[in-house]
């Protein structure tokens, strides 16, 4: 599916008034690999008007996304402000099953809407870290008289949630081991978020046992002696 299928159905209810379509992505990782995530898709009040007054339900052609979501996918109508559109989310296990639901969701044209303005995203992991990164896609191509007008357009934003302690990017004011990358659909940019987990807990609980016996045998010989 090409990235102009998604700009014509922004266009068809946006273009020709000042309205605007929300695409928010919460992924939220564990230490384990496991995680959750979360796709919102909202569409302002003017769209809204006029997805009812070309017949459509108020959330215009989202619709369609809820009705050809895979099995396993949990979704629902979701409101934030004077925004309206659906939320889908779904749990994964590991990084190789997150990816294979996006391909599921890419293999079908209206549900690949939901992770279109992603071009790619990778996750590798190591013992002590993980690293999550990918790029953006340029989702309009257009002119430089144009793209003021693809600005009020589309809001998108990919919200990323680690544990351990973040090293990339290197922010001051980073809350709950949350990063927010923002993305406006109109170039190609780069995401990268590095943590490091640190210590399991069982090599603290190991270290310990062992500073234990120590202390247990040190007792022992100066008793003895």
């Amino acid at each position: 599916m090409k990235f102009k299928t998604l700009t014509l159905y922004i266009c068809l209810f946006l273009f020709f008034s000042a309205c605007e379509v929300k695409w928010d992505m919460k992924l939220e990782i564990n230490e384990d690999y496991s995680g959750n995530y979360s796709i919102g898709v909202l569409i302002d009040q003017e769209a809204q008007i006029y997805a009812l007054e070309t017949g459509q339900s108020s959330i215009g052609g989202l619709d369609s996304i809820l009705s050809n979501l895979p099995e396993g996918f949990g979704s629902s109508i979701y409101q934030d402000g004077d925004f309206l559109g659906i939320l889908v989310r779904n749990s994964f296990t590991d990084s190789n099953d997150l990816f294979r639901q996006f391909e599921l969701l890419k293999s079908e044209e209206n549900t690949a809407l939901l992770v279109l303005p992603i071009e790619e995203i990778k996750i590798e992991t190591s013992e002590n870290e993980i690293n999550i990164f990918g790029t953006f896609a340029e989702i309009f191509v257009s002119d430089d008289e144009s793209i003021e007008g693809f600005k009020r357009i589309f809001d998108g934003r990919l919200i990323i949630k680690v544990p351990g302690n973040i090293k990339e990017p290197k922010l001051d004011n980073i809350i709950d081991n949350t990063i927010i990358f923002e993305n406006d659909g109109l170039s190609v940019k780069t995401f990268n978020v590095v943590t490091n987990l640190g210590q399991s807990f069982q090599y603290v609980w190991l270290i310990l046992i062992l500073f234990m016996i120590l202390s247990l045998f040190v007792r022992q010989q100066l008793k003895k002696k």
